[in-house]
């Protein structure tokens, strides 16, 4: 993974608690964070948090792969949170695409990772998200273009805690693999997983808004 495939820009958002500007090749997307504030009464929760994790689309209607795509970040996120240090109150983690040329959900999970931390809400995990594509011939293609996920034959995206004991918090396939197939998926992108969680790292400790 080449260095300038990540660049980030941190807290560019005046009005929100945390948030990130995540391009990752080719795709960009924006987070914002809002919260943690009071919620309606008839939403309170009184021993946790509500997360609630909005995908908006750049142009037209959200489709149900949209919100299919949204349901793998909410569950993802809100097993981030530590949603048990903000009873009685809700956290909103709204997801803009800005630009899709592959690989958007794992851009997306990984810019909603940078705009918590940049929110200094209280986090059980960081975590990153990795998507490869597998070939006819069962090459394994890490971060592929939208050409390579159309001619791919499965494509997974996977998400791990930064753990030493290799957590797999979620996992998004479609096409067909074999279970070995799927092993090797695993391995590669857990290995390159190590590199977003020290691109993060780097983005914190320099203490830039730009990396």
């Amino acid at each position: 993974m080449a260095k300038s495939f990540l660049k980030c820009q941190l807290g560019f958002l005046g009005n929100a608690e945390g948030s990130a500007f995540l391009s990752q090749g080719l795709t960009t997307v924006s987070v914002s964070i809002v919260g943690p504030y009071e919620p309606k009464a008839s939403k309170i929760l009184y021993d946790r948090a509500i997360v609630d994790v909005k995908f908006r689309r750049k142009t037209g209607s959200i489709t149900v792969y949209d919100k299919m795509l949204e349901s793998i970040m909410q569950s993802t996120i809100e097993k981030s949170i530590n949603v048990e240090q903000y009873p009685r109150s809700s956290i909103s983690i709204i997801v803009q695409e800005m630009q899709d040329r592959g690989n958007l959900l794992s851009t997306s999970l990984n810019a909603s990772c940078l705009a918590l931390m940049n929110s200094g809400i209280a986090m059980n995990h960081v975590f990153a998200a990795v998507s490869c594509a597998v070939l006819e011939n069962e090459e394994i293609i890490l971060n592929p273009d939208e050409s390579k996920i159309k001619s791919s034959e499965a494509y997974i995206t996977l998400v791990f805690a930064n753990s030493e004991n290799r957590e797999l918090l979620s996992s998004y396939t479609t096409g067909h693999f074999s279970q070995l197939t799927y092993i090797h998926c695993m391995d590669k992108c857990y290995a390159a997983s190590k590199k977003v969680f020290k691109f993060y790292i780097n983005l914190i400790n320099n203490g830039t808004m730009f990396k």
